[in-house]
């Protein structure tokens, strides 16, 4: 993965359906918007340990630490960036956490209610503000600059490289200056009649910013300028009626290498040739909580909530059906296992061989609707309810 690779795995969780006009009034009586939403199963049990041998036995994980820190929900999920653990919390609030082993180095209050965040290199942590603004902190917690969008933001704000990128409810992609706020270019698009309320993050690589757009569009610009250089569909909108229609990225798009790769609602899991945008394979998948991409396998949730594996050539590896109708986050992957919570605050871990469940660990039972950071081999989840659990894969 490339440095900033931990920028790019952020909340990707579906809060609701957003018009630009209203059209779903009438839609109450049906799932996810009516009441007869099918009863949760139980969790799945941990698979039986292998009696081939040694080599395939779980690996041993444990709880590290777990905080308790103001709810967040979709939009808010920790981050680690130089050797730091950052949240933030819906009140405002906005903690630095030593990833190790849990302690609080500082805590302070945007002074806002909050709709994303954080986002970080280190140096600089943002969120953004339900006003529409983006307020940022320098690592010590003191305040850094303001700037105002003009609309709310609708990602996580993605800091790397001297910039802050992040793109607003009318469909517009901005970037600001780390270090100052001032504003550096701004891109538009137009929005679909009908489209995700998410909250993902815009992948940054070396001079070059991707996102993931409603419609199922993938966009590569220039960080220096904001100039297009490249736009490919993930999928196209297809169907009789505009809720059919519904095509949109889900989750953030993951770079490694020369590829990148992205899911899309009611549409594909593809992956691109990241300098020119030509298409290298995809595969019919319904995306629902974003994607994980490791030097062997492409990972993916579906809106059934069944964890797909494919290898980095698009075959299919495996199929995971036991967390079906739990909803569960987007996976992050350490060493042997991918890493994945759920609705009712489970975490799991899960073979990256053959997806068997490996591990779980139960939290605050609020659900964890974001992918877990990463802080060398522990895995450090939020959940909706305020509750930072790190579990430690040995």
């Amino acid at each position: 993965m490339i440095p900033a690779a931990d920028l790019l795995r952020r909340p990707t969780r579906i809060a609701l359906l957003a018009l630009t006009a209203g059209a779903l009034a009438g839609c109450g009586s049906f799932w996810p918007w009516g009441s007869s939403r099918p009863k949760m199963p139980e969790p799945p049990a941990v698979a039986a340990p292998s009696t081939a041998g040694a080599a395939e036995k779980p690996p041993a994980a444990r709880t590290a630490w777990t905080l308790r820190i103001p709810a967040g929900g979709v939009g808010f999920a920790p981050v680690v960036a130089n050797g730091a653990l950052f949240a933030a919390g819906r009140d405002g609030s906005v903690v630095r956490v030593d990833p190790a082993t849990g302690r609080i180095v500082w805590q302070v209050s945007a002074g806002k209610r909050l709709t994303a965040g954080p986002g970080s290199d280190g140096a600089v942590v943002v969120v953004a503000a339900r006003d529409g603004s983006l307020i940022a902190f320098d690592s010590a917690g003191k305040p850094a600059w303001t700037t105002t969008l003009g609309a709310e933001a609708v990602t996580v704000p993605s800091v790397g490289l001297g910039l802050v990128i992040v793109r607003t409810s009318d469909n517009r992609i901005s970037a600001f200056e780390s270090d100052t706020g001032k504003r550096r270019w701004s891109v538009s698009r137009q929005l679909p009649p009908l489209v995700l309320r998410q909250t993902t993050a815009i992948a940054i690589a070396p001079g070059t910013a991707y996102a993931g757009l409603p419609g199922g569009r993938l966009l590569a610009v220039s960080l220096q300028s904001g100039v297009q250089l490249w736009e490919s569909a993930v999928s196209n909108p297809r169907g009789a009626n505009e809720i059919e229609r519904i095509a949109d990225v889900v989750g953030s798009p993951l770079v490694s290498g020369r590829e990148i790769c992205a899911a899309s609602y009611q549409g594909k899991l593809a992956c691109f040739d990241a300098p020119s945008g030509r298409g290298l394979w995809a595969r019919e998948l319904a995306g629902a909580a974003g994607i994980e991409l490791d030097a062997r396998l492409v990972t993916a949730v579906d809106d059934r909530g069944q964890v797909h594996a494919f290898s980095r050539g698009g075959t299919s590896v495996w199929r995971q059906d036991k967390l079906a109708r739990r909803e569960p986050s987007a996976p992050l992957s350490v060493g042997a296992v991918l890493v994945l919570g759920d609705v009712q605050g489970y975490v799991y871990l899960l073979s990256r061989d053959d997806g068997s469940i490996v591990g779980r660990f139960a939290t605050d039972g609020t659900a964890v609707v974001s992918p877990a950071a990463l802080h060398e081999r522990t895995a450090i989840v939020q959940t909706s309810g305020g509750t930072l659990h790190a579990v430690t894969i040995d």
